[in-house]
């Protein structure tokens, strides 16, 4: 009986804290990242303020949780495709990435940047968000069939990827008709630059 009461307690505390990362996401997507406090999140979820402290340190933990338990998108797909020429793979998934429902999301870039912003004035919360960044960045990079150019690590090559995506994505907002997806496909384009010639 004491093991069913605690599988049972151990159940309804993974449940209240995925009801209190789902409804701090929906609650960062429509009202802001900074306008959103932790007790309209425990109103929306249910539960206490302190059933909330009982999961998460503060707002900024929650979020990065909600981060990290996000899975890493599979983009072997497109890109690990031998068959073609890198640069044509990285122009096809560069245009892809385009019109992709998560870079056309502006409520989420919108608490990306904000975000973002947050973390800039918090040492430990921007540690833990790199190291996430940087665990990401290097499941990708073993799971890439080539090998850049000496000099160049594919971690490098996948941190550019990175940042070049974020960048397009955020520009496409302010300038749609500059940064169109066949924008986006050419910008990848120049990543085959990082790696030796077929």
């Amino acid at each position: 009986m004491d093991g069913m009461t605690r599988v049972t307690r151990e159940t309804s505390k993974a449940r209240t804290r995925e009801r209190v990362l789902a409804e701090a996401q929906r609650l960062f997507r429509e009202r802001g990242y900074a306008a959103t406090s932790l007790e309209q999140i425990a109103d929306a979820a249910d539960v206490t303020k302190g059933a909330i402290y009982g999961h998460f340190s503060s707002k900024e933990d929650l979020l990065l949780s909600a981060i990290e338990a996000t899975p890493t998108r599979d983009y072997g797909a497109v890109l690990n495709d031998t068959s073609r020429p890198l640069r044509e793979r990285l122009a096809e998934f560069g245009s892809a990435v385009a019109v992709d429902e998560a870079t056309t999301d502006k409520a989420g870039m919108a608490v990306e940047l904000e975000f973002v912003a947050a973390l800039l004035r918090s040492p430990a919360a921007l540690r833990r968000y790199s190291a996430d960044l940087e665990r990401r960045l290097a499941e990708l990079a073993a799971d890439d069939d080539e090998q850049p150019r000496p000099g160049t690590s594919a971690v490098e090559v996948w941190a550019i990827g990175h940042a070049l995506s974020i960048g397009l994505q955020m520009y496409q907002f302010i300038a749609p008709e500059i940064v169109t997806p066949e924008v986006f496909g050419r910008a990848f384009e120049l990543l085959a630059g990082l790696y030796p010639e077929p």
